[in-house]
């Protein structure tokens, strides 16, 4: 059974509302942009309902310009979606979460959404995700020269994770958030005892020492694949590169 979802209709989803992040808000804005061609005096309220999906953590961002018909005020909604059989379909809202369009104001003035991540986590995924009208500062305890080129390199492991969908599945989905769990806490510990980066790059190998890498390596011989190597390497990080010269050493010893 199809249902409306603020003047969307969709069947075979459950909808539960949470609250709306900056990558959220500036994902409706740049969708509500892509309705004109010069950006002022273009505002929120040329266009009456939007929505934005966002992959990486699985929502969608619905925005409904206020109605002279219908008694509602202009708003942004974010929600979880998940798949559910046909007939099954609802929407789980939350009454305490602010749902007004404020947010989108600075954006239209020419403004970026300034946001300090929660952690380290946050902050690297959403540099990750390269927002040009978000910009994300780092955590407390991080926002020093050693933090800064500390929180660089993690980026660096990340984006080569994520330039491979080899660490993107089972072995080595769980590889990735092994190393990338383990390379936070050295980071942490690291500038917790106020120490380098070089001190870091050394506790990045004794994180990669303590990690089991057998399934990982198997993974990778299993896919028997030139492009999933032409697609990792060459690389700078260490851990797809531990990762890889450890599936070599496997070939030559199966040789």
């Amino acid at each position: 059974m199809a249902i409306r979802v603020h003047s969307f209709v969709s069947s075979g989803k459950r909808y539960i509302q949470v609250e709306s992040q900056p990558q959220h808000i500036t994902g409706i804005f740049r969708t509500l942009m892509h309705f004109s061609k010069n950006m002022h005096p273009y505002t929120s309220r040329d266009v009456e309902s939007a929505c934005f999906r966002c992959e990486e953590d699985g929502t969608m961002t619905f925005y409904q310009a206020q109605s002279i018909d219908v008694d509602h005020s202009a708003g942004i909604w974010t929600y979880l979606v998940y798949e559910c059989p046909v007939g099954e379909e609802k929407v789980f809202p939350d009454s305490s979460i602010d749902t007004s369009a404020n947010s989108l104001q600075p954006l239209f003035a020419g403004y970026k959404i300034v946001q300090v991540a929660v952690d380290i986590k946050e902050y690297i995924e959403c540099q990750y995700i390269q927002d040009e009208y978000l910009d994300v500062q780092l955590p407390s305890g991080w926002n020093t020269q050693e933090g800064r080129k500390i929180a660089n390199l993690l980026l660096e492991e990340f984006r080569a994770f994520k330039s491979s969908t080899i660490f993107a599945e089972r072995a080595g989905k769980e590889y990735m958030r092994s190393v990338f769990n383990g390379f936070i806490k050295a980071a942490q510990e690291v500038l917790e005892n106020g120490r380098t980066l070089k001190d870091f790059e050394s506790a990045q190998y004794d994180v990669l020492r303590k990690i089991r890498i057998h399934d990982m390596a198997n993974l990778i011989l299993e896919y028997n694949d030139y492009r999933i190597w032409q697609a990792a390497l060459p690389t700078k990080s260490k851990a797809v590169e531990y990762a890889f010269s450890t599936a070599l050493k496997l070939i030559c010893r199966i040789k």
